[in-house]
């Protein structure tokens, strides 16, 4: 599911994932990954599970994130 969220370019993104609110470029989610933020998140590796969430920095975050990360920025 995708709600108010700017995707690209370079993005793929894994089954059941959830983005809300935030921006992505130029990385890899995984499956049923959770991202309910302001952040923008580019050149990233998010790994099946994870989630990031809370946020309400508006600057450019890097993440390299293994299976079942839980981030609260």
């Amino acid at each position: 599911m995708v709600s108010s969220a700017t995707i690209g370019p370079n993005v793929s993104i894994g089954d059941n994932s959830i983005l809300e609110n935030c921006k992505i470029e130029n990385s890899i989610l995984m499956n049923d990954c959770k991202i309910i933020s302001t952040t923008h998140i580019f050149d990233s590796i998010i790994a099946n599970g994870s989630e990031i969430k809370k946020s309400t920095l508006d600057k450019k975050q890097q993440f390299l994130l293994g299976e079942r990360s839980q981030v609260n920025l």
